[in-house]
């Protein structure tokens, strides 16, 4: 099917918002001056302004009288439109100005397992509190992850373990935390309030699954010391651990935070573990902090 050829009278006009503005003025005002005046621009210009876009429209939008403006059925109809789009305009600069002074916007997030089971929920609740247009798009993610979701602008912070390599991305110290041993009450390592790695390899352990920070650092550990170390199951999540260890499938090491609340339901003990690497470092990291959203 052949379209007709396009009416040259019809060619497209982009009405600028300047002159809205001014048009709307001039016909409350009833002149041309009055929108100057309102304006602070010169009288001239605003009617070169009319007289330009009725040019382009092909058609008179105001009536010019002694007594001043007032608009042609032509004006009458895009006045409407008009004062539309003027309300659209403000709404829009409104609401981007809410993003750009931090009152509102997105900012996502990615965070490991650790930083989600021990302290973001407090921190997202402080800022909710201080912000609460903001929205948080939160992915827990390991922390290797983390840093490459970060170089590739998949989100725009990042919390994870401070062992991974960061060398690309700025980064800020945020938290420590302390790595313990959970077992059951009836272990034989029960009794003892603090232990050492060495202490732990001679019995089966539940773990986290290979690609979290935790069990690359306890398998890098063990390789240290030629003992690797006996898995009898692995788990996803911290509560996996929990839940395992508690059934007696082995022992397990997490963040002290994220179980001595549930130990004494749990029937479980834990121990301090008295290796330097225990307290662990998290980091906050983004690719570039002076490029960031205010909100960010």
């Amino acid at each position: 099917m052949t379209l007709p050829p396009a009416d040259p009278r019809r060619r497209r006009v982009d009405l600028d918002l300047t002159t809205l503005r001014l048009f709307e003025a001039a016909v409350r005002s009833g002149s041309i001056s009055g929108a100057a005046e309102e304006a602070n621009i010169a009288i001239s210009a605003v009617s070169k302004r009319f007289a330009d876009l009725e040019h382009r429209l092909g058609t008179a939008i105001l009536y010019r009288t002694g007594r001043g403006v007032e608009p042609t059925p032509a004006g009458n109809a895009l006045l409407g439109h008009a004062r539309n789009l003027l309300r659209l305009n403000d709404s829009a600069l409104n609401d981007l100005t809410s993003f750009a002074d931090g009152d509102r916007g997105q900012v996502r997030v990615a965070a490991n397992p650790s930083a989600i089971a021990e302290f973001l929920p407090d921190v997202f609740a402080s800022f909710r509190e201080q912000v609460p247009g903001m929205e948080i798009a939160l992915r827990e993610r390991m922390s290797d992850e983390i840093v490459r979701d970060i170089v590739e602008g998949q989100s725009d912070v990042g919390i994870f373990s401070a062992t991974v390599p960061h060398d690309e991305i700025e980064t800020f110290p945020l938290r420590a935390d302390r790595l313990c041993a959970l077992m059951p009450a009836g272990h034989p390592l029960a009794g003892k309030g603090s232990v050492r790695f060495d202490d732990l390899l001679p019995y089966p352990f539940v773990a986290l699954e290979d690609g979290s920070s935790l069990a690359k650092m306890f398998q890098a550990r063990a390789g240290e010391r030629d003992h690797p170390l006996q898995i009898s199951v692995r788990v996803r999540s911290f509560e996996g651990v929990r839940r395992m260890v508690s059934r007696n499938l082995g022992i397990g090491i997490l963040p002290a935070a994220t179980v001595e609340p549930y130990a004494a339901h749990d029937g479980l003990v834990t121990a301090e573990l008295t290796e330097p690497w225990a307290t662990r470092h998290f980091l906050a990291g983004v690719r570039e902090r002076a490029a960031l959203s205010r909100i960010a």
